[in-house]
């Protein structure tokens, strides 16, 4: 269109800056468009080579374990910061679940019993104070 057929009444600037605007925000969504592709692309051959690799080395003893071992690869891959926060999440369960047994015969340099001892003094203090507040209630 050329501008002596347009009869718009805002300011030429305004309009410029609108258009500048638009095609930003366009190169904007390509380029996000072009970060999930290539992540799901390199975190998908990740997983799928490191999928192949233990199939075929018969590195993890069960199929779900070797799903999930690829998976973080592919993750880590993909997107780094969130495979690391798997790893750590899966070592604070497996050092929680393994700790928590009731007969905890922990060959570690900490006193378990010891431990035990502590946590229902705690308990006998806390109860305490309670019934210190209800009887000044």
């Amino acid at each position: 269109m050329l501008p002596s057929t347009i009869h718009d009444s805002r300011d030429p600037s305004v309009i410029r800056v609108e258009r500048e605007l638009a095609r930003l925000e366009a190169l904007a969504a390509r380029r996000r468009y072009r970060i999930a592709i290539l992540r799901t692309l390199r975190g998908g051959l990740g997983a799928g080579g490191t999928l192949a690799t233990m199939l075929k080395l018969k590195v993890a003893g069960s199929l779900g374990l070797k799903l999930g071992l690829a998976l973080v690869v592919g993750l880590g891959f993909a997107w780094p910061i969130y495979a690391l926060a798997a790893i750590a999440i899966g070592f604070v369960l497996l050092s929680v679940l393994s700790c928590e047994s009731p007969d905890c015969n922990c060959d570690c340099p900490s006193d378990c019993q010891r431990k035990e001892k502590r946590r229902k003094h705690l308990d006998e203090m806390i109860e305490t104070r309670r019934a210190w507040l209800l009887a000044r209630a």
